[in-house]
């Protein structure tokens, strides 16, 4: 091996940051890659030395290769992290939903404690996993798109805000373990045990990367999912006409209803329709109770600040943030003037 392909091999194992399987399996891919431009200018009459110095530069900058496979490991470690986090948290609001039917055995500390944080408290990283899960594999899957920018910001962010509060999860799921709990209620909350710390520890070394995809100010969480239901409309006529309808249903929402539809928009008053919506899931999750006449409004209260804590979770956490009336102006100006 001559002394450039030596050193740029070297400067590229310097610059990445992988772990050293992968590090050694892209220093054989580029190493058989190098070769290969080495004979081709060898074809051409130049002699060795030469050959290896034409077939590095042709090659580019190793700072340059090495941020492009970095950016690869952080989206593949997003997208299992995210996986493996809303996968342990689902588990988690299963096992707690099966064992408070059963009713075989008294959970740990008490009933209460355990419905509020195996129930309620869970569904917080929940959301941030399944949103971080959209982010890092769903939408760029569906827009043909690489995972960067605010939207790996975003990811990075729901990670770790998900791993940090699964942590009572697991508290709660490893002292339930001996209750006495039916063998399927307890196999899960097995798995919540075992499985949760390793996904949580994978998921802030990927929130920690996240940084690496860049920073640059533009979408959020809503413009991300108004692309990927452009990318549908664009795939399946089905989906198209189901755009369609939501875009119409809006439109003559926002012209016979004006005041109701600026306070249901996200984009104007987060946090009012937030409200709204939060108190409407806990009425909705409590419909049962109200139909047949024994209404459980401290469960309903309960669930609407769990549902109103997610909305939290995703707007401080995940970008979902009002128009500031400057920026406001701003997008006026160049509406008026465009």
């Amino acid at each position: 091996m001559s002394t450039a392909v030596t050193d740029y091999l070297g400067e590229l194992g310097t610059a990445l940051r992988v772990g050293a399987r992968r590090q050694r399996r892209i220093s054989a891919e580029v190493s058989d890659h190098l070769a290969e431009l080495i004979a081709d200018e060898t074809a051409r009459g130049a002699d060795d030395v030469l050959a290896a110095e034409r077939a590095v530069q042709r090659f580019g900058a190793p700072a340059e290769l090495a941020a492009e496979f970095n950016a690869d490991a952080v989206r593949y470690a997003l997208s299992r992290a995210a996986c493996g986090l809303a996968a342990c948290a689902a588990a988690a609001f299963f096992a707690a939903g099966l064992s408070l039917q059963t009713g075989a055995a008294r959970p740990w500390p008490s009933g209460l404690v355990f419905s509020l944080v195996m129930q309620l408290w869970v569904q917080v990283p929940v959301a941030c996993g399944a949103i971080a899960l959209f982010l890092a594999a769903v939408a760029p899957w569906l827009r043909g798109t690489l995972l960067a920018g605010r939207p790996a910001a975003l990811a990075g962010r729901s990670l770790a805000l998900a791993s940090v509060l699964l942590l009572p999860v697991v508290v709660v799921a490893a002292a339930n373990l001996g209750t006495g709990m039916p063998a399927a209620e307890r196999l899960l909350l097995a798995i919540v045990v075992a499985a949760t710390p390793v996904a949580a520890i994978i998921g802030l070394r990927a929130a920690a990367r996240a940084s690496w995809l860049g920073r640059s100010a533009g979408e959020d969480v809503l413009d991300v999912i108004a692309a990927v239901g452009g990318a549908l409309a664009g795939r399946w006529s089905l989906a198209a006409r189901a755009h369609q309808l939501a875009g119409d249903s809006w439109r003559m929402a926002r012209e016979r209803t004006p005041w109701l539809t600026r306070w249901l928009d996200l984009r104007h008053h987060p946090w009012r329709a937030a409200a709204t919506v939060s108190v409407a899931a806990g009425l909705l999750l409590k419909a049962p109770d109200l139909l047949i006449g024994d209404p459980d409004f401290l469960g309903s209260a309960m669930e609407a600040a769990a549902v109103y804590t997610c909305f939290a979770a995703l707007g401080g956490v995940l970008g979902l943030r009002a128009v500031r009336p400057l920026e406001m102006r701003s997008r006026v100006k160049i509406a008026t003037t465009a």
